[in-house]
Parts: C-alpha cells; structure tokens; sequence
C-alpha cells in the first residue's frame, strides 16, 4: 500500500496525470468482492448452458470460445497485453498521452483488418475450427464478436495498468451479467444454439466497450500534454520487442491451452458431429475448475504493475519473495477448492446436468491438475515480464505445446478423451518445470518450499484421499512449521487479511 502511494507522489511531481489510483490492497479487495459476484454470475450461467445446450452445441461454443481467446490478442500484435509493463514507464516519464494515442489507434486499425480477413476466408476459417465447411455461416457472427473482445481486452488491460480497479471490476461486472442474461435469454427464446451464446457475448463485450471509451474520453482532459515527445522509431522500438514476444506467448499459451480440444476435432478419427460433441464433454469437465484459473489470471494482472514498479525501484530480491508467496499461496487455495470441487461434482454431474456429461465427470481429476499448474505458470511469467525476458516466456510455452500436441497425439488414440486430457496434463507439468527453471536462471530465487507446492498438484489425478491427506498435512506445516511457509511470509499474509478486513468492513 505504501509503495503504491510512492509511485502516485513521484508520478505527481514528475508532473504526470493525478487520475486516482488503486494500491494494491484495496485491489485485492476489489477483485475477491468482484469474484464472488462475478464468478457466481459465471458458474450459473455456465451451469445453465451445460444444462440446456446439447452437447454438440456446447462443443461448438467451446470451440469459439478458445478461438476469440486466442485470436483476440493475436490479431492486434499483442500490444494490449504490454499495457501492465509500459504504462507506469511511460507515466513517469510524462509520456503517457503519446503512448495511449499511438496503442489505440495500432490497436484499432490492426483489429480491424484481422475482422475484415476472418470475414473474406470463413469457409477456410469453419474448416480449420470445426473440420465442417457447412458452419461456415457462423464465422462473420465470429469476426464481429472478435472485434468487441478486442476492445474488452484493451480497455480491462489498460485500466488494471493504471490501476484503476473500480473501472475495472465495473467492466468486468457488466460484462458477465450481461453475457448470463442476454445469452440465457437468446437460448430461451431465441434458438438453443452456440450461435446465441456467440451473439450474447458479443453484445455484452460491445456494451463495455462504451463504457471503457466514455470514461477513456472523460480521463483524457485530466492526462497532460507530453513535453518531450518520442520519435515514432524510439517509441515502437522500446514498445514492440516487447509487444512481439508477448504476442509470441500469447500465441503460444492460448495455443498451448485450446490444442487438446482442436486435436480431438481433427485427430479423433470421429465424424465432425462426433468430435464436437466429445467436446462438450470436455468442456462441462472445465465449468467449475475454469473459474480458478479465471480468478488466477486476474491476480496476475492487478500484481504485474507493482511488480513492475518494484523491478523499476531496483528492488529485484522483493520482486523474487512476492513470486515465491504468490506461487506457493496460489497452489494452496487452488488445491483446496479442485478438492471441493472433486468432492461435489457427483450431485453436479448427476443432477444438474441431468447424467448427459459422464465422460466429463471421469476426467475431472486430471482437468482439476492441469488447471492448477497451468494457472501456476501464468504466475510464473509475472517474472519474465518485469524482467523483460518475454521471449523467455515464449520458450516455455513452445515446448508445452510440442508436448501437448505430441503427447495428444500418441494418448489420444488410445484412451480418447481421457488420453487427451491426461496429455494436457503433463504437458503443464513440463510447463511449471521449466518455467521455474528458467526464471531461476534469469535471477529468481526459487524456494524449495516453492517447487514442493509447485508439484503438489499431481496428487489431484490420483484420487480425493490422497489429496486431501496431503493438503491436510501442509495446512498443518502451515501453521506449526516454517517449511511451507517462512515468518516473514506468514505475517506478510497476516497483514494482507487483516488490510482486506478491515477495508471490508469500512465498506460495509
């Protein structure tokens, strides 16, 4: 909290903009009063959707799903993504006005052109996404909604870089509710379609779009003019190496988490109808352990920025020691909420949604691993961005992805669903190995306390008990030991809940 008002007094006598910032505290807090709302909001209408979808359907809409989530970024070069990097940079120098300008107007022209090439090749484009070129009519609904993700994802990431958590849990609210009612709402009285979950979501990323625009526009007046303006050629090439590598992992990670589902559709040797709706299968498995990754990626990107700004202050070792907690934390909760869920998922398979999703239910203890780890090296990255070793980032999630489409293709054959689901699995496995290795070669200091909570997810795929018995005992080493968890940790912990505590209760 208190580095946070440093960066927003130094900021200020180097005369950059006084808009109101969030610390880091109140941002967690923001983001766990946002998670339970949001994330409700999300699990029913994921729920629903499982429940009212038939199952080629469902996989359908997961299939496009992962398509915008790797296509959004892809497509504007990643430069979205290096907002949590380079705002700060740019704000201290008094520079901020320049880089907002030149990042929209790059991110609008480049979104564009990729909507306008999705819409000209949609044949092409239903052939590679769904191995069907009769689903070709639904690729221009893509290519309009891909442009609203676009925007969502630009306007989430340049108010987290600025810290402005309110806006960004209002975006992120408005969103989600309108996705669950507009889509439950198409799916009612419209047509039960992936077409109206696409739709729905369109709309509701269109909705916030407006909203991130007028209160952009309202903060404009308050950004001043830059006095000494960079040179086209000096500013994109501080920003694009950057922005490239970035780009690459972006690329790569979405690849690495969306090829198992595209390897089952082209490698199954099923019939186009059948692989989609193995996917649907596969995807009522990821409702639940999905919000956990969800919630794990919003962490990063309100941390990136503090991070970054202790990287700037030249304080390396602290940005080490806040990775080691959040890693070993992260697989802590994660591990006991993937037990909740393993415990649960019975009476949700069985009952809501009514018996149509077994293959699902008999993978889950393998989705629940691999969601855990792959969640664990989003937080690993965190290092190689204030580092500025993207590239790094880059490799680790190349060799998943070899991994995972080579382990895909010998295991899938085989066991079907559950051997693609099980070759994602230890694909993130190799993932986490390597990027703790190679963080710790760029300068982290990696706890061995860190790599044992790091592995501890391998225990979720072999059983409820044996999870739970050892989660049990590292709770207990929490709390008695230091071997988890070393003092300085503890009460770093300590003083974080009691902050969220009592600003909770200020709210209240």
């Amino acid at each position: 909290m208190s580095s946070a008002s440093t960066v927003d007094n130094a900021a200020e006598v180097a005369g950059a903009p006084t808009y109101r910032t969030t610390s880091l505290a109140e941002s967690m807090l923001l983001l766990a009063m946002l998670t339970v709302f949001q994330r409700g909001i999300g699990f029913v209408r994921g729920v629903l959707f499982c429940r009212w979808l038939p199952a080629e359907q469902l996989g359908l809409w997961d299939l496009v799903f992962g398509f915008l989530m790797l296509a959004g970024p892809l497509v504007v070069l990643g430069i979205p993504g290096s907002f949590g990097r380079y705002v700060e940079h740019f704000r201290q120098k008094g520079q901020l006005r320049t880089f907002l300008y030149r990042t929209t107007i790059a991110t609008v022209v480049l979104s564009t052109i990729g909507c306008a090439l999705l819409w000209i090749f949609h044949e092409q484009a239903a052939v590679v996404l769904f191995k069907d070129a009769s689903l070709a009519p639904i690729i221009p609904v893509v290519a309009l909604t891909l442009i609203a993700v676009v925007g969502f994802n630009y306007f989430v990431e340049l108010f987290i870089a600025m810290r402005q958590m309110r806006m960004v849990s209002a975006l992120q609210f408005v969103n989600s509710v309108l996705f669950a009612a507009i889509g439950l709402g198409l799916l009612l009285w419209y047509d039960t379609s992936a077409e109206s979950v696409i739709l729905s979501y369109g709309i509701a990323c269109c909705v916030t779009v407006v909203m991130g625009a007028v209160v952009l526009a309202r903060d404009w007046k308050k950004v001043p003019l830059c006095e000494n303006v960079p040179m086209q050629s000096e500013f994109w090439r501080k920003l694009l190496p950057f922005a490239a590598w970035l780009w690459a992992i972006n690329l790569l990670s979405n690849l690495f988490e969306v090829v198992d589902r595209y390897m089952i559709v082209h490698f199954s040797g099923l019939m186009p109808e059948e692989s989609i709706t193995l996917v649907g299968d596969y995807h009522s498995s990821r409702v639940v352990p999905w919000l956990m990754v969800a919630v794990a990626n919003l962490f990063g990107g309100i941390l990136l920025p503090h991070l970054s700004a202790d990287w700037e202050r030249g304080e390396r070792t602290k940005v080490s020691q806040q990775l080691n907690l959040l890693l070993k934390a992260s697989s802590m909760v994660m591990m006991a909420g993937a037990i909740v869920i393993g415990l649960t998922a019975p009476l949700l398979f069985e009952y809501v949604f009514e018996g149509k999703y077994s293959g699902g239910l008999a993978v889950l203890p393998w989705t629940l691993t691999y969601c855990v780890w792959y969640s664990l090296v989003g937080c690993a990255m965190l290092y190689f961005c204030c580092a500025e070793k993207t590239h790094v980032g880059a490799v680790v999630f190349g060799i998943g992805l070899a991994a995972n489409v080579g382990l895909n293709a010998l295991l899938l054959p085989m066991w079907g669903l559950t051997g693609a689901v099980l070759a994602t699995a230890l694909a993130n496995a190799i993932a986490i190995v390597l990027a703790l290795y190679l963080a710790h070669r760029h300068g982290m200091q990696i706890q061995k306390s860190t790599l044992l909570l790091a592995a501890a997810p391998f225990l979720l795929g072999l059983g409820w008990p044996i999870a739970l018995s050892a989660w049990i005992v590292l709770l207990w080493q929490t709390f008695v030991g230091n071997w988890v968890f070393d003092e300085h940790e503890k009460q770093t912990l300590q003083d974080g809940v009691g902050v969220l505590t009592s600003k909770f209760r200020s709210r209240t």
